[in-house]
């Protein structure tokens, strides 16, 4: 009964409140809305430059409205669905009077759907119509999909006035489809009582933003006190913010701990999350967990990461330990085993890294769920011994998970939800209906990441290559037909040097034909490396829009080429065509040809070859042109000045090819000091030329320039000769 005799207050007052044409209408306070039907008091800022109002009435199941898990039915609410690239939409209250000596608590329930990335903020400003007039309170983080959050917020303004609240809604995706965030409920009030500020600060200011702590490694923290815990932050993610991750002196076993306790409100979703660390591509990190679970706990414990900030839309798993602590290897029930509480993380980019205990449970706690930390360690680990090569000739098939053993993933996706891993279901081929056609083959695969771009490489164990010698890698592999039909994966084969640093795979040994075929050729590339040494070879899938890589990998060899010398390097056939014009006006030489399409036996290049085409003038290079391909038309435009135009200009054209030069083709020309089409009187290159008017007017060296009428010539030549000439154009 309160919020709808609220909301009908709102309507009123937002539409006739204000009767002084000069003044906004404000709504009075405390104010609460539901939005579980269609309102005009709140209204639509469209910040992307797309036509339409995304901010929605919603109430229908069948277009995409909020429905929580096991229901069939949508709960009403306004919604923005992010249909278009570049979704940027407000949706704005009425107007408040606020007090810049007052505190305001903001009270909000949002939700999302579709495990969108689309990020919802809480913002204030003093404009219904100007996006650019809002303040971000807060964004407003929802970590689950299908499931409503409350989140609340105090708020203090820095002058008295009139002001508007908004929920504002930006899309993630280029092509933001199936993003979609909700808003239940708003309620704004006026803050009275509240805790004492602490000594020293100014009451009428928010407080300012937490500071994340560096860490250093190696790091060993023990949380047996509260100034302890409170190096470390807690990201509450229940339905219903409430209990969370606490310090406590004494625990179900009486020892001080970082403690989660029965959350019995809601589903639970904390994060207790430790200083920042700086850690490097390619190194390996161990964390060690001292932690313990109460009798009979249902409350699960997962170790996380972040990486660059700590937001429930990047959290990425290192394992789920489970919810009894600690936990034990090749544990069944009623059987122990050997205590686990070390765990390895391979840092997968340079860059800052959060640690994260996340407590989960589905439903509200039971009253027996609680779960200690007592003690963490993180230390960089030693590089160890290199690892050993293996012999070549290798042969493997992936039929069976134990072959995979000496491969393994690198994961270099925005998201690490999943990678390349032996599946035993394997790869079915369909025919054109969809039927599912010849037997499942067992083999290594990839499934797209859903909604972010894949960046995956399965690492083959070390090989020691010579230098000198030609290698040939075979595979046999499959595609689904997404990657097919979009166009969008890349499927590569490429050498490294470190099967933990994406960086030394720099050497792409070639494209992999996306196929639906199983039993086809296999794709073969043969190679060579500059230096000795040892070298991996990954199987490199991408895919642009995050939806289509999907990769097979039904084997793998790698043998030293039959006869053992590398191929030598043959040279192109030289440019055709090549030739030489004047271009006076500009006192500049257009210089064109065609590149050759094949090499000096007259075989056809590879469509793919790329060529370095060095222009000469004499002996001195003039242009480089690289990456140029077989066939293509060249061409260079070599300028002058008036002194160096004319005269005799030799030129030639020398391509080159796997750092084989072809033979030179060659063209010149002779420009003229002055150009006489008149009498046919030639002027030689060293000659001195002066023109001047009939009345004795010096107008230059060059004729071609000038405009029609009769001119005075004078030519002198090396020898001290000088020859007049009347000249009529």
């Amino acid at each position: 009964m309160r919020k709808t005799l609220l909301n009908t207050m709102g309507l009123l007052l937002a539409l006739f409140g204000a009767t002084n044409a000069s003044a906004q209408s404000t709504v009075e306070l405390p104010y609460s809305i539901t939005f579980d039907s269609a309102n005009s008091v709140w209204t639509n800022i469209d910040a992307s430059g797309n036509s339409g109002t995304p901010w929605f009435f919603n109430a229908d199941w069948g277009s995409d409205g909020f429905c929580p898990p096991g229901s069939w039915s949508a709960i009403p609410s306004y919604c923005m669905k992010t249909s278009v690239s570049g979704a940027n939409a407000y949706y704005v209250s009425p107007a408040f009077d606020l007090k810049k000596d007052k505190t305001y608590t903001v009270k909000v329930n949002t939700g999302r759907m579709y495990f969108t990335k689309a990020q919802l903020s809480l913002e204030y400003g003093k404009s219904a119509t100007d996006a650019s007039a809002f303040t971000t309170v807060s964004d407003i983080q929802m970590a689950e999909t299908n499931v409503q959050y409350d989140n609340s917020y105090d708020v203090n303004v820095t002058e008295d006035g009139a002001y508007y609240f908004a929920f504002h809604g930006v899309g993630k995706f280029a092509s933001s489809s199936n993003e979609y965030v909700y808003a239940f409920s708003f309620d704004i009030a006026e803050k009275t009582g509240g805790e004492t500020p602490d000594p020293g600060t100014d009451p009428d200011q928010p407080d300012p933003p937490a500071v994340d702590q560096e860490g250093t490694l190696p790091y060993d923290m023990t949380f047996d006190s509260a100034e302890k815990f409170a190096t470390w932050t807690t990201m509450d993610n229940s339905d219903v913010p409430g209990v969370t991750w606490a310090y406590t002196a004494s625990d179900f076993a009486g020892k001080p701990a970082a403690h989660m306790g029965t959350d019995a409100t809601s589903a639970t979703c904390d994060w207790l999350v430790s200083p920042k660390f700086e850690l490097k591509e390619g190194k390996s990190y161990k964390i060690t967990v001292d932690a313990a679970s109460g009798p009979n706990n249902e409350l699960n414990l997962i170790l996380d990461y972040f990486v660059g900030s700590k937001s429930a839309d990047n959290q990425k798993t290192i394992e789920r330990i489970g919810s009894k602590l600690p936990k034990t290897e090749g544990e069944t029930e009623g059987e122990g085993g050997k205590v686990k509480n070390e765990w390895i993380l391979d840092a997968n980019k340079d860059d800052v890294y959060f640690f994260a205990f996340r407590a989960l449970n589905w439903g509200a706690n039971g009253t027996n769920d609680a779960v200690s930390i007592y003690s963490v360690k993180i230390e960089e680990m030693a590089e160890g011994k290199p690892e050993a090569p293996v012999a070549l000739p290798y042969e493997v098939s992936f039929e069976k998970e134990e072959s995979v053993s000496g491969w393994t993933a690198m994961d270099r996706s925005a998201s690490t939800a999943s990678t390349w891993s032996w599946n035993s279901w394997g790869y079915q081929e369909y025919g054109a209906d969809w039927n599912p056609v010849g037997d499942q083959h067992p083999c290594v695969g990839f499934s797209s990441d859903f909604n972010t771009d894949a960046n995956d490489y399965w690492v083959s164990p070390a090989f020691a290559l010579e230098a000198g010698k030609t290698y040939v890698a075979k595979a046999h592999t499959a595609n689904n037909r997404s990657c097919v039909e979009s166009g969008t994966t890349s499927f590569t084969m490429k050498l490294g040097t470190n099967r933990k640093v994406q960086g030394s795979f720099d050497k792409t040994l070639g494209t992999i034909e996306l196929s639906t075929v199983y039993d086809r050729d296999p794709s073969t590339f043969e190679f060579s490396v500059q230096e000795s040494g040892n070298y991996y070879v990954a199987f490199h899938i991408s895919d642009k829009t995050g939806a289509n890589a999907y990769g097979y990998i039904f084997d793998f060899s790698l043998a030293e080429k039959e006869g053992g010398e590398p191929e030598v390097p043959v040279a192109t056939e030289a440019a055709t065509g090549f030739a030489a014009a004047e271009l006076t006006a500009e006192k500049s030489v257009a210089l064109t040809w065609t590149n050759p399409a094949k090499d000096v036996d007259g075989k056809d290049l590879p469509a793919d070859a790329l060529l370095t085409v060095k222009v000469y003038e004499g002996e001195e290079v003039v242009k480089v042109f690289e990456d140029q391909a077989p066939g293509s038309e060249g061409k260079h435009v070599q300028a002058y000045t008036d002194e160096t135009f004319a005269g005799e200009h030799n030129y030639k054209v020398v391509v080159v090819y796997k750092d084989k030069e072809s033979e030179a083709a060659t063209t010149s020309i002779t420009v003229k000091g002055v150009v006489d089409a008149i009498n046919g009187v030639m002027v030689p290159a060293d000659a001195k030329v002066s023109v001047d008017t009939l009345s004795g007017v010096a107008v230059g060296n060059n004729l071609s320039t000038l405009g029609k009428g009769t001119y005075i010539v004078r030519v002198k030549t090396a020898d001290g000769a000088v020859k007049t000439m009347k000249i009529a154009k």
